[in-house]
């Protein structure tokens, strides 16, 4: 088969910073362009870029603001809403008629979700295991701090430009341990964060939770959430599913299992049971294209019986077996 061709694609926003990013091109006929917006490295997502190209996508894969090749300053949770629509602009300019499909996974989800929020333009949206905003990574749907999950990730993810080194799995949990009981902000400041951090990760914990009904209330296009059993963000995955589109009547489809915040990749149990009946990402393609599962409706992999199976969609407010960053 053609090996997709791949072309810079920088996008300028309306305040100037250029965000970089990089065009896959479909073999043959071209479906919909599938824009994925990412903090953790364009580059890196080039492999889903070229697999969404030989399946009839154009997929742009683009480093967030702030974060690799992208200009700015790097703001978790900021400015996703308009540098996505900025990004929509650029696509109908230089791939008019072509239906933009919003794509993500984590935090990439929540760019996603909040270019289809800002933009009724994009025909469809796709979120994996989504980390809707800064309340829902900081505090489970019980109000349950996430100390450990976020001290990690912001270590890792919410500051520079790259990703940075890992705190030690012993002092991760000494801080987790001191956040607990003194507060995250006491284990930032143990941690030697500047001021500049603590003041950003400050931010966090005093955040409002999202009403999801009303921030997505508006929304126009129709979305598939995939959400997992152990995903520590399931909860909210679920809510965002029942209220997408509570004034504007937009549609909303699941796909559900047992897996976590990483989809199964490391499971051989669930990887056997998704060359058996298909994984995630097929039921995602049948659903881009046939629009399966319908609306209102959860299609859900049983790992025992290597099946999938469909049920009217649900609410569940039991808490996950798995931490995982976003």
């Amino acid at each position: 088969m053609t090996d997709p061709e791949v072309v810079p694609f920088p996008v300028s926003t309306r305040d100037g910073v250029v965000l970089g990013g990089w065009l896959a091109r479909s073999v043959g006929a071209t479906q919909a362009v599938v824009l994925v917006r990412t903090p953790y490295d364009a580059n890196a997502h080039l492999p889903l870029a070229r697999s969404l190209a030989r399946r009839g996508f154009d997929c742009l894969v683009q480093d967030v603001r702030g974060r690799y090749t992208s200009g700015g300053t790097w703001r978790p949770y900021a400015a996703e809403a308009v540098d996505g629509l900025d990004t929509v602009d650029a696509l109908h300019q230089r791939c008019p008629r072509t239906p933009v499909v919003a794509y993500g996974a984590s935090y990439a989800a929540h760019t996603a979700l909040e270019t289809a929020r800002a933009d009724r333009r994009v025909s469809r949206v796709v979120a994996l295991v989504p980390a809707l905003g800064a309340h829902e990574t900081a505090y489970a749907v019980d109000g349950t701090p996430q100390h450990l999950d976020r001290l990690g990730w912001w270590t890792i993810h919410g500051f520079g430009r790259r990703a940075e080194p890992a705190l030690a799995p012993e002092v991760l949990r000494a801080a987790t341990a001191v956040a607990d009981r003194e507060g995250p902000m006491a284990a930032a400041a143990g941690l030697g964060w500047e001021s500049t951090r603590l003041d950003a990760f400050g931010e966090l914990w005093t955040t409002p939770a999202l009403d999801l009904a009303d921030h997505f209330g508006d929304a126009t296009a129709p979305l598939l959430v995939v959400t997992g059993d152990a995903d520590p963000f399931d909860a909210y995955a679920r809510r965002l599913a029942v209220g997408w589109g509570a004034r504007s009547g937009a549609e909303s489809a699941l796909v559900s299992g047992p897996w976590g915040h990483d989809l199964g990749t490391t499971d051989p149990s669930l990887r056997a049971a998704y060359d058996a009946a298909g994984s995630p990402g097929r039921t995602i393609l049948r659903w881009l294209t046939e629009d399966e599962p319908a609306p209102g409706q959860e299609l859900r992999l049983d790992a025992s019986s290597r099946a999938w199976s469909e049920r009217p969609t649900v609410t569940t407010t039991a808490p996950a077996t798995e931490r995982g960053h976003a």
